[in-house]
């Protein structure tokens, strides 16, 4: 790369299309801050769970996640998720969670809350690749380069089964079916819903590996250093 980048990334895009992957690397690549906006929403709904608060009740949601203390890590390499001081990292890719966060997310006091603590992380940083659903539509609508990743249901099943170690093909056709579900329920809430901004860039990542995906975003990232120099 002919410059440095300075700025921030954003990658937006639904479940299973691998952006924490890519997101990961292109913040290692870029020598970049990275946030995982998804593993905030987790966090707060293990918290809702431990609390035993029924996902949908909206005011005991907003209560629940207004108490407890949320941290996430800006290192690509190393994940760091906290709930009061509890490591939940591996916890919140688990299906109880994995069922439960649209509902957590969709509360508009949880995403005003968590949304002021994104900010602080990415205003704490030269350089962010920060990864999500409303990155660069809600939470940085002035960022330097924003991408929408996405792929097919199929495609993205078979790489969230491949990553359970899930082969049995009624398990994987339950996974696309899921990753269905949770795509209309993120883009047709009212608050903040899942759709590319519209000056980002879609990659369909649908005939593209990791790597290639990975490639294509810093290729994006250097023709925006470029001209800023």
């Amino acid at each position: 790369m002919t410059a440095t980048f300075r700025g921030q990334v954003t990658l937006d895009g639904p479940s299973g299309t691998g952006k924490s992957t890519v997101a990961r690397g292109v913040a290692a690549r870029l020598g970049a801050s990275y946030l995982d906006t998804g593993a905030m929403y987790r966090a707060a709904t293990v918290a809702v769970l431990d609390a035993g608060v029924d996902p949908e009740d909206a005011d005991a949601v907003e209560r629940t996640v207004a108490a407890a203390r949320i941290e996430v890590g800006t290192e690509a390499g190393t994940e760091l998720v906290l709930v009061d001081g509890v490591d939940v990292a591996t916890r919140i890719r688990g299906a109880e969670v994995t069922r439960n966060v649209s509902a957590v997310s969709a509360v508009p006091a949880v995403r005003r809350q968590l949304v002021d603590q994104q900010r602080a992380l990415v205003a704490a940083a030269d350089a962010v690749v920060v990864e999500g659903r409303d990155i660069g539509t809600v939470v940085l609508p002035r960022a330097t380069l924003k991408v929408y990743l996405t792929a097919a249901p199929e495609v993205r099943a078979e790489r969230r089964a491949g990553q359970l170690g899930i082969t049995d093909p009624a398990e994987i056709a339950a996974l696309a079916a899921d990753l269905r579900r949770r795509d209309e329920y993120d883009s047709s809430r009212a608050d903040s819903p899942l759709r590319p901004a519209e000056d980002a860039v879609v990659v369909d990542s649908t005939e593209l590996d990791q790597q290639g995906v990975i490639e294509r975003i810093l290729e994006l990232a250097a023709v925006g250093a470029g001209e800023r120099a």
